[in-house]
């Protein structure tokens, strides 16, 4: 099968904090990111199309990365893992643009 992806993948487990105006905000398991996107874990995945602010801080950093996405797949996974069969379920989210943090310092090297 041809990888059909054109940006490279982290596959890193982390939380995000998704806010939305409908359902407000709430922290779930993201992982696999990319520039364009990421996969985050849902046991109710929202609608296709949703509009979300996704938030999530660096490790031993102050600092945080905002970004507004829109859901874009639903994904239902079975895997094994070893004699148990398991599941999951969550979403892809499209990133739409990257934005500062409300509140958040700007860098240094942006000021000018």
């Amino acid at each position: 099968m041809q990888e059909r992806r054109s940006a490279t993948r982290i596959d890193k487990v982390f939380r995000v904090l998704i806010a939305t105006e409908e359902f407000g905000d709430q922290w779930f398991v993201a992982r696999n990111i990319s520039a364009t996107g990421m996969f985050v874990e849902m046991a109710e995945p929202l609608p296709l199309k949703t509009k979300v602010i996704v938030r999530f801080s660096l490790p031993d950093d102050d600092a945080a990365i905002c970004a507004m996405a829109r859901v874009q797949n639903h994904y239902y996974v079975h895997y094994n893992d070893g004699d148990d069969l398991r599941g999951l379920t969550g979403v892809g989210v499209r990133f739409l643009r990257f934005v500062p943090e409300a509140g958040a310092p700007v860098p240094r090297d942006r000021l000018h």
